[in-house]
């Protein structure tokens, strides 16, 4: 039954992205659409990108550890939307470029806009890692008896399947079927949560009487569990109000949501795609939470297990999980009903994989039109070309997951929007705004310098969040120069 509900979800989405890549003739269809998607399809892109594994199966492994402050992911993306649709949506269709680095040269030449590609494809290419790691690491944990390298070449197969041929038509119209697959589950998952406690306040009070208790080596008071569980800033003030601007900076630094914004046929049907997407990206994380509450409350991690041992303690006669992210995959299987597992699983492998190739579009088109733009070939090929580099990216990140840790998807997550938003933000906000007013060379530097300082601070450890030792460089290189 759960195997025949994934396939059958598999089926309906790649169907769905290979028909869409009946509408690509050229390069302008594959990247942005040629500017004729309705507003309905932009928005299943826009919301089928943004809605990833941080979204939802991220969510749930960080609300299982640290509870209501797991929100910043979603929150801080609709809030970008928002921020999208008001200040840069008409700036960005009005300049007649299909990149953001094409922006930025206008201004400040070819070497900030080469520059800026390279290094904005590595940022994007940390998270296009984190979706491929949570792809593989979901597979082998749904069927243990899966070897890594068959899950590696499922992942492959499949995202080759739901954006190579149908490109931004591809990503929306397999986004529509992905969205409402995904929220149905959203309903389902928290219809049985509430179910289970008869509602939020049992559901509180369950894992307040797990981790208190003493059964999980974690806190013992409720002052401890309400700073821990309850809080939004459970992690520190800076680091997730940090979380939350970066994922807001971002946004607006991504390459992907600037080809969405360009294939919406107007203005008006754009701004109306980043409202959908303000609005329907929130709930899917208050769910993630939900879910993430749940699993501490009846479960235990082998870590935990492993402590508590050491430490020579009872250990709880709860179920145990190998890692926290199984978290939501768990859940599922154990807790929603046997008819549904299959449909629900189905759709957060979908939501994985979409979040992974609407970023694979966004290198292929800053690759194509900003780093290899002056090759006869790419332009003899241009859609070939634009093809390839997606399925090259994407085999590179599957090789390179291998060795990244299934825990790291969150951190890589703000780690990728950190250095997005060092390298973009201020070049192209200087770019739309302040024309004439910042000198090449001090834009050139902020993109070198700037998330180098990022990295930096987070290996130096220092009390301060890299975004805004980043972002600091890049405001005082830009502006004070």
């Amino acid at each position: 039954m759960v195997e025949t509900g994934i396939i059958l979800v598999v089926v309906i989405v790649s169907c769905a992205g290979l028909l869409a890549g009946r509408r690509v003739s050229s390069s302008s269809d594959f990247l942005t659409g040629s500017g004729k998607a309705s507003s309905f399809i932009t928005t299943g892109a826009l919301v089928g990108t943004l809605l990833g594994s941080q979204c939802t199966i991220g969510t749930a492994q960080l609300a299982f550890s640290f509870g209501l402050s797991a929100l910043w992911f979603t929150l801080g993306t609709g809030v970008s939307c928002l921020v999208l649709a008001l200040t840069m949506s008409d700036k960005l269709r009005a300049s007649g470029c299909t990149t953001q680095f094409q922006i930025i040269a206008r201004e400040y030449g070819q070497a900030a806009e080469k520059t800026g590609g390279i290094l904005s494809t590595a940022g994007i290419f940390i998270s296009i890692l984190a979706q491929v790691t949570a792809c593989i690491g979901f597979i082998t944990a749904l069927y243990p008896s899966v070897s890594p390298l068959w899950a590696c070449a499922f992942t492959v197969i499949f995202m080759c399947m739901y954006i190579v041929m149908g490109g931004t038509w591809g990503a929306g119209m397999a986004g529509i079927v992905k969205v409402l697959l995904l929220y149905s589950s959203c309903v389902v998952c928290v219809i049985a949560v509430l179910m289970n406690y008869g509602g939020l306040s049992g559901l509180v009070d369950a894992v307040r009487d797990t981790v208190c208790s003493g059964r999980t080596g974690q806190v013992r008071t409720g002052s401890e569990f309400s700073a821990r569980y309850l809080s939004m800033t459970a992690r520190g003030a800076l680091k997730d109000y940090g979380s939350c601007v970066s994922l807001v900076l971002g946004v607006l630094s991504t390459q992907t949501y600037m080809q969405f914004i360009l294939s919406a046929k107007g203005e008006r049907e754009a701004r109306k795609s980043l409202y959908w997407a303000a609005v329907l990206v929130p709930p899917a994380g208050a769910a993630g939470v939900m879910i993430g509450l749940f699993i501490r409350a009846n479960y235990i991690t082998q870590a935990e297990v492993n402590s508590l041992i050491s430490a020579g303690l009872d250990v709880p006669s709860l179920p145990v999980i190998a890692s926290t992210i199984q978290t939501f995959p768990m859940f599922v299987i154990n807790h929603v009903p046997a008819v549904l597992r299959g449909v629900i699983l189905g759709a957060l492998l979908i939501t994985i994989i979409s979040g992974s190739s609407g970023l694979l579009l966004g290198i292929s088109a800053i690759l194509t039109e900003d780093i290899f733009s002056a090759s006869d070939f790419v332009k003899r090929h241009t859609l070939l070309f634009s093809r390839a580099i997606i399925i090259i990216t994407l085999i590179i990140a599957v090789s390179v997951s291998e060795i990244m840790p299934v825990q790291a998807i969150n951190d890589l997550g703000f780690l990728s929007m950190t250095l997005r938003a060092c390298v973009v933000f201020m070049p192209l906000v200087c770019a739309l705004w302040l024309k004439g007013r910042v000198k090449s060379g001090a834009v050139l530097a902020s993109m070198i310098i700037s998330p180098l300082a990022a990295v930096l601070s987070a290996v130096m450890k220092l009390p301060v969040e890299p975004l805004f030792v980043g972002m600091g460089v890049s405001i005082l290189l830009t502006l004070g120069c």
